[in-house]
């Protein structure tokens, strides 16, 4: 199943190629050019509605709907806070971790340096984020973003094991078997 993202990468795609086959090169790149801003921030968009989702229902899971929990949560740790989770011009998420406490912290580090793939993932998505930083805070017409629209939507698709990582490790692990867990060598 596609996601709203593949789809509207798919859809700019397609333009694209209807450009180059009507032999409008000059309008291939220029939409290129518009559409990497435009991809970068849907992606960013998403990823931040993805993961204040799975922090909107931890106290669900793990505090059994507690009322005081969902509603610090809520009105807390959620609105307006999500640009603070992240150190975004870092290579890793251990101030996200953190968030979660020391043993949360420590598998999920621990985790990320066994696994390549998830290391990778975690470094696609930091690196989309602060990209969507700099673009609306540094002149955002005239930002120059590097990677092609086939470049950031790989770096999407990486980065989309990294929110699978932190959906299972926080919404599906009982909170006492972090230990229980095999971290790998």
């Amino acid at each position: 199943m596609a996601t709203d993202i593949e789809t509207f990468y798919a859809s700019h795609k397609a333009v694209v190629d209807f450009l180059i086959a009507n032999q409008q090169p000059s309008f291939a790149s220029d939409t290129n050019n518009n559409f990497r801003r435009s991809l970068i921030l849907a992606i960013a968009s998403s990823f931040e509605h993805e993961i204040t989702g799975i922090v909107a229902q931890i106290p669900h899971v793990h505090a059994q709907g507690n009322p005081i929990m969902v509603g610090l949560i809520e009105q807390r740790v959620i609105p307006r806070q999500y640009h603070t989770y992240f150190d975004w011009d870092k290579k890793n998420a251990n101030k996200f971790f953190a968030m979660f406490g020391v043993e949360y912290a420590d598998l999920a580090k621990a985790r990320v340096t066994a696994d390549a793939g998830l290391d990778q993932a975690v470094k696609d998505f930091l690196a989309l984020g602060d990209t969507r930083n700099r673009l609306v805070h540094l002149d955002y017409v005239n930002f120059d973003i590097e990677k092609s629209p086939d470049d950031i939507i790989a770096m999407y698709r990486s980065a989309q094991s990294f929110i699978v990582f932190l959906r299972d490790t926080l919404l599906r692990m009982p909170e006492r078997s972090l230990e229980a867990e095999p971290v790998g060598n």
